[in-house]
This record gives structure tokens, sequence and C-alpha cells, in this order.
């Protein structure tokens, strides 16, 4: 029997926007830190050993409240059919309406502080209300992963010819 192996990707939303926005500060803050290349006589920077403490910190708060879904790619026809069905008047496609549509399809699991989502949160009416609640630094992250499953066309052929190409001169 052929099987076809799709690929998959895990998404974390910490669903606090404070704990996440707070997080996202300290990252950029570790960032220019690390970069001063502030060598004490122990040898470290002091400043961002304290910001990746309370980064590792703000992560522990932030897994009670973390949404961790792991995604698998859609069959062809099931994405085309997402998308069809979400087009706005003038054409162009309504990302949370298709969101929404394909989460259900796509979800291989979906847990917050470790314990799985109720079915009931699963649907796209729910993952519909949710996304209406979310901002788009928390969508963002989805809707790429959805995008990016779906919307790639792995087709190996051009890498083939080249290699036998590259390989035969």
């Amino acid at each position: 029997m052929l099987k076809v192996t799709r690929r998959i990707m895990e998404v974390d939303v910490i669903l606090n926007q404070q704990v996440a926005e707070d997080i996202a500060r300290l990252g950029d803050a570790l960032a220019e830190e690390a970069t001063r290349e502030q060598i004490t006589e122990a040898g470290t920077n002091r400043q961002a050993k304290a910001t990746a403490r309370r980064i590792e910190e703000l992560r522990e708060q932030a897994d009670a409240e973390t949404l961790k879904l792991t995604l698998r790619a859609l069959p062809v026809s099931k994405w085309a059919q997402a998308l069809a069905a979400h087009r706005n008047d003038n054409g162009t496609n309504d990302m949370f309406g298709t969101a929404a549509a394909a989460l259900p399809l796509m979800l291989d699991s979906a847990t917050i502080g470790g314990k799985p989502v109720a079915d009931e949160d699963k649907t796209e009416q729910a993952w519909r209300g949710l996304f209406d609640e979310l901002t788009d630094g928390q969508f963002t992250p989805i809707w790429q992963a959805i995008a990016e499953l779906n919307g790639t066309a792995a087709d190996p052929k051009a890498a083939f010819d080249l290699a036998s190409q590259v390989l035969r001169n």
C-alpha cells in the first residue's frame, strides 16, 4: 500500500498577552545585552544572565497558559476546499476563516498547560472565536504554520535533475 507522510509542525501560542509581551521585550533586551560584550572578572555578562533568568521564569509562568498545537499538512484537495470556502467578495482569502476551517482537519494534538484541549474547543467555530480574541502577534505563528504546511509545493524533480546533471559533468 502506498503511504504519504505529510509534514508536521508544532506551534506554541502564549494566551496571556502581557506575559508574551514581557518575554518578547526581555528577549530584545537580552539580544542587546549579549552584543555589548561586557565581560566581567567572572567572564560573563551579569546583566545578560539576569535577563535570561527572568525570561526562563516567565516561560515557566507562561506554560500553564500556552496553547501547544501539533499540525499536519492537509491533502491538496482538503486545503483547496478550505481556501475556496473562505474567499472574500473581492477574491482575497479570509485568513481567519481559512485558518479556523483548516485547524480541526490539521490537528494532531492541542494542549494547554500539558492538558488536552476539550473537543468542543477544537471546532471551526471555537477557533474562530479564539482568533477574534488574539492579537496579531499571537495569531501570526498559527497562520504561518498553516500556510507553510499547506502552501509550499515540494516537487523534488528539479533538484533530482540538477543533481544528475552535476554528477555527469
